[in-house]
């Protein structure tokens, strides 16, 4: 599991491939916890932690341009 300093450091073509490998990993685990086989059921959480600071950076970098719009 990556620290969110270290994925930070990647650049946009290398957080996209990064999520890419993780999306198709919980693919396969959950594929095989669904057949009664999960060998190390921890992983999957800690794959979707780190598909969730992967999505956030890619989110706040896409924010980091735009100013929010005001909320009523």
């Amino acid at each position: 599991m990556r620290k969110a300093s270290e994925i930070r450091s990647l650049d946009a073509e290398q957080l996209r491939a990064e999520e890419q490998r993780l999306r198709k990993l919980m693919f396969e685990q959950r594929n095989k916890a669904s057949r009664g086989k999960p060998e190390k059921p921890h992983e999957l959480r800690a794959t979707r932690r780190e598909l969730a600071k992967i999505l956030t950076v890619q989110r706040e970098r896409r924010g980091a341009g735009a100013a929010e719009a005001p909320r009523a």
